[in-house]
């Protein structure tokens, strides 16, 4: 016999997983502030590579004016600048990471209390009809919880008197 309330929760769940297969699924594995340091660590590697490789393309295009002047260029002063100009940038990357991460996790959040609600209702669902199941049969399982995680199936005594 089909369960309508099994099939609409799994039809709810199929949708979810299909149209949020990449999107939510995965920030469901992490805690905030697990995803938001992630996803800022790794906007902080991507902006060190991209602003050294910059700094050495911008320096291949003026590599003549850089060879002109290369007894003359205030060394300090130009490491000053762009260690300056790096910390700027990956103070506005990572300042930027960090709402984008937030906001995303905040968004994707409700859809995924939801889904898992939708599976906890539906593994209840299913456990009770493994219940009437085994009653039915005329056998109990007993979950032993000192001995490990063996399920056992015991046949209950006939009505009326003992086994």
């Amino acid at each position: 016999m089909l369960d309508e309330e099994k099939i609409k929760l799994m039809t709810k769940v199929t949708i979810y997983e299909k149209h949020e297969e990449m999107g939510d699924m995965i920030l469901s594995k992490y805690y905030r502030e697990d995803y938001v340091q992630y996803g800022c660590l790794k906007t902080l590697v991507a902006t060190t590579f991209c602003y050294w490789l910059t700094v050495a393309v911008y320096i291949l295009l003026k590599f003549e004016k850089v060879l002109e002047d290369l007894n003359h260029i205030d060394y300090f002063k130009i490491i000053t600048w762009l260690m300056a100009g790096y910390v700027g940038v990956m103070a506005v990357f990572y300042l930027y990471a960090f709402v984008v991460y937030n906001y995303k996790y905040a968004k994707a959040k409700p859809g995924i209390v939801l889904y898992n609600k939708w599976l906890r209702k539906l593994v209840k669902l299913y456990e009770e009809d493994e219940a009437k199941d085994f009653i039915k049969s005329g056998k109990v399982k007993v979950y032993s919880t000192i001995g490990g995680d063996e399920d056992i199936e015991m046949e209950l005594p006939p009505e009326g008197g003992t086994k």
